[in-house]
């Protein structure tokens, strides 16, 4: 890995202990896991736990669109696994 990539590692970490510390363990917990895994593949992760929140905000303001996000999410899911 390069600096660059080495410092934004080093942030989330920092990042994932503030979590622990602020009584978010189980997000500290997935930011950690997704650390262990080469840094294309946490970019890969971050991505699509990203798209899964912004599905769930619209399934929120719009439960009608239920169907139609289900069938995105499970687009999202196959291609970011």
């Amino acid at each position: 890995m390069n600096e660059s990539a080495d410092k934004i590692i080093e942030s989330a970490r920092t990042v994932a202990d503030t979590l622990d510390q602020r009584g978010h363990a189980e997000h500290a917990d997935k930011l950690r896991a997704a650390l262990r895994h080469s840094p294309f593949s946490a970019m890969r992760h971050a991505l699509r736990e990203a798209c899964q929140v912004v599905l769930t905000a619209i399934e929120a303001i719009d439960p009608v669109c239920a169907t139609l996000v289900e069938e995105l999410r499970l687009k999202v899911d196959a291609r970011l696994e």
